[in-house]
């Protein structure tokens, strides 16, 4: 009896124990060795000899096939997120200007920097444009007209000729325009900043709305803006990112027993079953040569 049985069990334990060390030498051993100077064949194990290019087959795999820039377009773009993305910008922009600066700042002192800077800018532009205005010609020629019609035919006219308020006006307009461009802006800085203070307690939905937008269309443009904001952003992104030069260095950067964990995490199953496979196939060949 024993004779019958023996072949086949020898053969299961044979197949068992051939892809058991098979599955085993995927990670083992992990690094060369050697004998007597020489290196062993078949050191280090497959997974860990050929883990740069496994890196970069996982890389180019995943990037040209499992995360591609249409997948995630198509995902950013699906009405679940289109429409919680839209609801969020909407709760955006109907904070108060204020509560923006304060959650892009990290302390108080950080939020009162960026409000001065702001305010600092807005006054300095605002200076400049007021600085560009040609106030001597203005005086001058606006000047000169109103004098001439307000004088026209009364006594004083007769006395005072155009040269004289030319003179007069060139005069003032010559001191008025250097007063403004050294106290323009010591005036403006504070109107600028209390009127910047006021701004910033409003929300930027009821600017819109109040200009005769409703609600509707500017959440139709807010959608807009979103798609159109998504089209051209990822592949730019996807590109940028380069995943597959990203996975393939994530992997590289692996130790060998990491790695392991990873695969037999995911595979530990397929694996066993390869190994059981091993013994089944084994007692089959074991029975098949009993028999013939």
């Amino acid at each position: 009896m024993l004779k019958y049985i023996a072949a086949p069990l020898i053969g299961a334990l044979i197949g068992y124990c051939t892809n058991y060390i098979a599955v085993k030498m995927l990670f083992r051993p992990r690094h060369e060795k050697y004998f007597f100077g020489h290196k062993v064949p078949l050191t280090p194990g497959a997974i860990p000899k050929g883990k740069a290019r496994l890196a970069k087959s996982v890389g180019d795999v995943i990037s040209n096939h499992l995360v591609t820039s249409e997948d995630i377009e198509g995902k950013a773009l699906n009405e679940e997120t289109e429409t919680a993305v839209t609801e969020r910008i909407m709760k955006m922009l109907k904070s108060d200007i204020d509560s923006g600066f304060r959650a892009i700042s990290s302390s108080e002192e950080e939020y009162e920097m960026i409000t001065t800077n702001l305010d600092y800018a807005v006054a300095l532009r605002m200076a400049d444009a007021v600085k560009s205005i040609n106030f001597s010609d203005i005086i001058k020629v606006k000047g000169g007209q109103i004098i001439g019609e307000q004088l026209g035919g009364s006594m004083l006219g007769m006395f005072i000729n155009p040269e004289m308020i030319d003179s007069i006006l060139g005069s003032i307009s010559d001191n008025i325009g250097r007063y403004v461009d050294d106290h323009c802006y010591n005036f403006l800085a504070p109107e600028v900043s209390r009127s910047m203070e006021k701004l910033r307690g409003d929300n930027i939905y009821d600017m819109i709305t109040s200009n005769g937008v409703s609600d509707e269309e500017l959440r139709a443009k807010v959608r807009e803006i979103y798609r159109k904001t998504i089209k051209a952003v990822i592949p730019e992104l996807i590109a940028k990112m380069d995943i597959a030069s990203m996975v393939s260095q994530k992997i590289e950067d692996m130790e060998v027993e990491q790695l392991e964990d990873m695969v037999m995490e995911v595979m530990s199953k397929e694996l066993t079953t390869i190994v059981n496979l091993g013994a089944l196939i084994g007692f089959i060949l074991g029975l098949v040569n009993l028999i013939f």
